[in-house]
């Protein structure tokens, strides 16, 4: 078995190349589809006169205190056009103490933007009534930027099981979802090398040295398996450390969901194997299946987005999906082994049952 690791182990120093860009294209799917997820949305904010007037730029202020929106200071012809290309969804244009939202296009982030601008625009104006009739305004206003700061009524907002709530991150999924989904690529290709080594005449050669055949087969799976841990642990690394995404503090729970799901992507890709019988046919029929498994788990979606039965169904027997709902259990929500023992299960199944067909049909067959 050591020979047959040697030997992939040489094969891969010596040509590097499609394990780095599957990394490579897992960091750089997650910074284009996933980066501006958690960004705040940028408005364009003009004025009648062109340049922002004191009172305009303490509107400015006022309404980049959210957490949602960044305004920004633009000129009146460009934040028009966007507006007109569909470049942005909306723009704001300041009159003094009103406002004016310039769209084109019904948007959710048009009625968002507008309640948090008609709030806050309410909000000051009825403070600057009330310190109207106050003696010092300045003394006035600090109170009650004092009394906002610490109110005496706080609303907590838990679950129905009294839980507190988690804000879900998106980006954290998809860049979950990008590095599982990679990684059956690299593992597909290593595993299709045992389909050729057998239509090539290695196979039989390697049958005829001392080296038992659970051997050779336990030399080639372990080696992509090991080859699948890499690949995501170092995606994973990568995003912790050079992008600052949170993972939780249960690393080692994380490293055993990345073993167990190398494994089961390495036993589902002998199953493809054995049935589609040459290596010609698994690098024509597989790169073409593999894209399916994500759409068809949501792994690109929001929880709760894809509510068809057929598709859950269906979903329910592809490693991705189960694997995609430990990682965000365990980064997201900070589950331990107890509540991952469902997915962990399903993932282990799939894997002894994909690896037993896979081969006995490997060994039936004549390739």
């Amino acid at each position: 078995m050591g020979s047959i690791l040697l030997s992939h182990w040489m094969r891969e120093r010596r040509n590097p190349f499609m394990l780095l860009l599957f990394i490579g294209i897992s960091i750089i799917a997650t910074l284009m589809f996933g980066g501006g997820i958690t960004q705040k949305i940028k408005i364009d904010v003009f004025s009648q006169s062109g340049e922002l007037g004191e009172s305009e730029k303490e509107w400015l202020v006022l309404l980049n205190k959210g957490d949602m929106f960044k305004f920004r200071a633009q000129d009146e012809r460009s934040a028009r056009t966007k507006v007109r290309e569909g470049r942005a969804d909306l723009a704001v244009k300041l009159t003094g103490d009103d406002y004016r939202i310039i769209a084109v296009k019904e948007s959710p982030y048009v009625h968002l933007a507008e309640q948090h601008i008609r709030t806050v625009f309410e909000r000051e104006l009825e403070l600057r009534a009330v310190l109207a009739a106050a003696e010092d305004e300045s003394a006035f206003r600090s109170r009650i930027d004092a009394y906002l700061e610490k109110p005496p009524l706080t609303i907590q907002v838990k679950g129905t099981d009294g839980e507190k709530l988690f804000r879900y991150d998106m980006s954290l999924q998809l860049m979950f979802g990008f590095a599982l989904f990679l990684v059956m690529l690299t593992v597909g290709f290593k595993v299709n090398t045992i389909t050729k080594d057998k239509t090539t005449g290695i196979w039989n050669r390697l049958i005829l040295s001392p080296v038992r055949k659970s051997e050779i087969y336990f030399g080639h799976l372990s080696y992509s398996t090991l080859i699948g841990i890499v690949q995501i642990t170092a995606v994973f690394l990568i995003f912790r450390y050079a992008f600052n995404f949170g993972l939780g503090d249960r690393y080692g729970l994380l490293l055993l969901v990345i073993a167990l799901y190398s494994m089961t992507i390495v036993a589902m890709c002998i199953l493809l194997a054995g049935i589609l019988r040459t290596p010609e046919k698994f690098n024509m029929l597989f790169p073409s299946i593999v894209p399916i498994m994500p759409l068809v788990s949501g792994v690109y979606m929001p929880p709760g987005t894809i509510t068809s039965p057929i598709l859950l169904g269906v979903a329910e027997i592809f490693p991705i999906t189960h694997a995609m709902e430990a990682l965000t259990g365990i980064a997201i929500y900070g589950n331990g082994i107890g509540e991952l023992w469902l997915p962990l299960s399903k993932l282990l199944l799939i894997a002894v049952l994909c690896m037993g067909i896979g081969i006995n049909l490997m060994e039936r067959r004549h390739v």
